[in-house]
This record gives structure tokens, C-alpha cells and sequence, in this order.
């Protein structure tokens, strides 16, 4: 009988969601890497997991959230060609579970920009995320006339790879200080294909955890600039209570 190794199949499941080629599988794309929630963990489980991947799949995210509790992030976005333009992502907490589980409800953003998510059950993972890496992933293939399917696979590399900067920091949120953790990574700044295309190449993604925020999600900002040069930002960041 085969033993079961909670790491690999996890990285498996990774590989076969970023597989999907239709950008139209945001759904697939979320609920398949959040279903690591769902796996055995063993203390050796993750042995051929880097840091950052730790930190992303196998966190309990949503441990401090509690039933009915509403997380509101704000989203701004502003490049060369367009002014700044300000929405909402809302992540609903709607039953708690033993084991840090949480069944949750994503509204990625709102009217026509609205992605399209299924309700989340028994998750740990903060779904918020990867919706943001798979907007990253539609909005530059749209852009750039490329399959959403390259760009997610260049997002997977980049969190498996060692270059990924992890750093223990103090922030400032809800006017107190709190300790967070930040994983910064430039998946494309190597990227043949975006050659000539330095205002997607040097896309930088940084992802501010703390256990000290309900949902464990600061806020995740992908900025690109380069030599002062000034191209686009697209950012989350968690609102206050009451705000």
C-alpha cells in the first residue's frame, strides 16, 4: 500500500489547478488550491514545500474570524492610462468548524469587474489570495493577448522558488502596531515572453500577512515600476472594523 503524503499530493493539486486553460475557471482555480485545507498534515508533510508556499497553503488563515463576521477590503487601482479606481472585496464568514474550518462566501470586487467564486466550505485558506493572483493572471492576459493558463504557472513558479523574500516586519494597522510577515516576489522580471514588455515584466506581488487581523490578510499589492518609471498598482488592504 502506497503511503500517504499530505506534501505531495498538495503540490499535485497545485500543478493540476494551475492547468486549467480557460480564464473562465477562476472558480476551478480557487476552489481546487483551497481544497489544501481539506488534506492531512503530518509534522513531515511539507518537507518539499518552500516558506513562502507554507505560508500561502497550509495557514490557517481564517482561525480568528468568527461566524457572521464580514471582512471588507478596499481595492484601488491605478496605471499610466487610468485614473485611480476604487472598489470592495468582501469575504463573508458563515459557519465555523472544528479544526480552524471556516465555510465563507467571496465578492471579488462588484458589478461588471465582479468575479465569479462558489461558496467555500470547511476552508482554512483565506480565499482572498489567490483571487487576487487569478485577477492578476485575467487582467495581464487580457492585456497582453496571452493565455491566462502562462501566467498563472509563471505565479505557481514564483512561490516555489527560493527567491521569494520573506520578512518578519511591524506594521501599522487600525492605529496600533502589529507584527506581520511579508512575502514579496517578482514572478515575470525573467520572463522571455514580456521581453518587451517591461510595465508587466517588473510586476512585483507582495502578500502582508498577521495573525494579528482577523482572516490573517493585511492586504496583497502587485506594483509595477521600474528606473522611476511609474506603470500600474493594483492593491487590497483590510479595513478596520467599523470602517
Amino acid at each position: 500500500m502506497p503511503v500517504y503524503n499530505a506534501g505531495t499530493a498538495l503540490l499535485s493539486r497545485i500543478r493540476e489547478l494551475f492547468s486549467c486553460k480557460s480564464p473562465s475557471v477562476a472558480t476551478a482555480f480557487a476552489v481546487t488550491l483551497i481544497t489544501f485545507a481539506a488534506l492531512p498534515v503530518t509534522s513531515h508533510a511539507f518537507t518539499e514545500l518552500t516558506l513562502a508556499q507554507k505560508l500561502i497553503y497550509d495557514r490557517s488563515h481564517l482561525a480568528n474570524t468568527e461566524q457572521g463576521e464580514n471582512l471588507v477590503y478596499r481595492y484601488s487601482s491605478k496605471s499610466q492610462a487610468e485614473p485611480e479606481k476604487i472598489d470592495e472585496v468582501l469575504l463573508r464568514i458563515n459557519q465555523v468548524h472544528a479544526d480552524d474550518k471556516r465555510d465563507v462566501v467571496l465578492d471579488f470586487l462588484t458589478g461588471e469587474h465582479k468575479m465569479a467564486f462558489p461558496d467555500f466550505k470547511q476552508f482554512r485558506g483565506n480565499p482572498v489570495i489567490i483571487a487576487m493572483m487569478e485577477h492578476v493572471a485575467q487582467k495581464i492576459g487580457r492585456e497582453t493577448g496571452g493565455g491566462v493558463l502562462y501566467f498563472r504557472n509563471r505565479i505557481r513558479d514564483a512561490l516555489a522558488a527560493e527567491a521569494v523574500q520573506v520578512t518578519d516586519e511591524e506594521i501599522t494597522w487600525n492605529d496600533k502596531q502589529i507584527k506581520a510577515t511579508l512575502l514579496a516576489f517578482s514572478p515575470f522580471i525573467q520572463d522571455t515572453y514580456l521581453a518587451e514588455r517591461p510595465e508587466y515584466r517588473h510586476a512585483k506581488i507582495s502578500i502582508n500577512l498577521s495573525e494579528e487581523v482577523p482572516g490573517d490578510v493585511v492586504g496583497i499589492s502587485v506594483d509595477s515600476r521600474n528606473d522611476g518609471i511609474f506603470y500600474f498598482r493594483h492593491d487590497i488592504k483590510l479595513n478596520a472594523p467599523g470602517t
